[in-house]
């Protein structure tokens, strides 16, 4: 069966009130930067968790001097925006946004890539609207994580759509061949244990990076190639 982006679109709408992912996996995200500047986009920011995060570091920092969030559900915008009211928050598709080339200093995909019609469309785009040097912070989750096997048995979707899950090889050839340098990269959310155990996972990726191929979800930073 053929979903549509309408489809998708209204089946967000229905479920935007119980999307949920902790707070710790939104942090991980963000720790991979530590230099967040310029203008941002969220593409694909949901309720906005991310946005909330970028708005505390511009009151604080100073340093980004724009936020934008995209998404093509009306109710997760209208959620957006009444947390964020500092950033632009607009409905437009990640296949063909309505923003100008090298628009952006940064774009973040958090846990939306999976979802998505046309992978290689949304590369394309998003390498266009990023500025030569801009970074592209994505998320994906693993085909590889430890659990994986166990997690596809006994998992509930409530999603509109079936998300796809990448090796590290897979998602990494994949920006590859868009033209994104991988900058750098991380595990996330979990290796075998939530918050608050999730931390001593961290710390040993520290002595086994390994580890991080092998966690529920992947962090890639990377950067756009001219």
């Amino acid at each position: 069966m053929i979903i549509t982006k309408q489809q998708i679109a209204e089946g967000y709408d229905k479920i935007a009130e119980k999307i949920y992912v902790s707070d710790t996996f939104y942090n991980e995200v963000m720790a991979i930067e530590k230099n967040w500047h310029g203008a941002v986009l969220d593409a694909g920011c949901g309720q906005a968790p991310i946005l909330q995060k970028l708005q505390d570091l511009k009151f604080k920092y100073g340093k980004i001097t724009r936020l934008v969030g995209i998404d093509i559900s009306d109710k997760l915008l209208e959620m957006a925006r009444q947390k964020v009211p500092e950033a632009d928050i607009i409905k437009a598709d990640i296949d063909k946004m309505p923003f100008a080339e090298n628009s952006f200093d940064f774009i973040v995909m958090v846990d939306v890539f999976q979802y998505l019609l046309d992978f290689g469309q949304a590369l394309a785009e998003i390498r266009r609207v990023l500025k030569p040097g801009g970074k592209f912070i994505v998320t994906v989750p693993n085909k590889n994580w430890l659990l994986f096997e166990s997690y596809i048995k006994r998992r509930k979707n409530i999603q509109p759509i079936e998300d796809h899950f990448f090796t590290f090889n897979e998602m990494a050839g994949l920006l590859k061949k868009y033209g994104f340098g991988i900058a750098n990269y991380r595990g996330a959310d979990c290796f075998r244990y939530y918050a608050p155990y999730h931390k001593y996972e961290m710390w040993l990726a520290v002595l086994v990076p390994f580890i991080h191929k092998k966690m529920k979800k992947i962090i890639f930073k990377t950067v756009k190639h001219l």
